[in-house]
């Protein structure tokens, strides 16, 4: 539920993401989405499965992003390309710090009011350091989709 085009919680801002990447045309179009994924270092809110066989993690807060960036920082250990994700306004502010996210090698998405997902700062492709990690991953959107 959004008040003036701001989030009201952060599981409102989850549930229109990946609405929104479910989408035909979406920028990060996702073949397979699963949510609360729970790893060693931590619970990432969405994991996706892209056509192209990458897996994406997502870190998604109202206001935070310095604590988005170094959750989504942690998921690039399983992850092929991680972002933060955040209310467009929010997302705008946090761009003034791009240099913050490219040395975590994590990417920027704002989500607008309209509903739609703007990339903001394109994630680099890392190599995941625990694969075995990515393998639960891809496992655990198999059994949730």
């Amino acid at each position: 539920m959004k008040e003036h085009g701001t989030y009201l919680t952060e599981a409102a801002l989850v549930r229109d993401f990946v609405e929104a990447i479910r989408c035909e045309g979406a920028p990060l179009r996702a073949v397979q989405v699963g949510a609360e994924f729970d790893y060693r270092d931590g619970r990432t809110d969405v994991i996706t499965l892209s056509g192209d066989g990458e897996l994406l993690a997502f870190e998604a807060k109202l206001t935070q992003w310095r604590v988005a960036l170094h959750q989504a920082y942690r998921a690039t250990s399983f992850a092929h390309r991680s972002y933060v994700v955040l209310p467009a306004k929010v997302a705008h502010r946090a761009l003034a710090h791009a240099s913050e996210f490219d040395r975590r090698r994590v990417g920027l998405c704002a989500m607008r009011a309209d509903g739609t997902i703007e990339v903001l700062h394109q994630a680099p492709r890392v190599d995941p350091l625990m694969p075995w990690v990515s393998s639960r991953a891809v496992q655990f959107l198999n059994t949730h989709n």
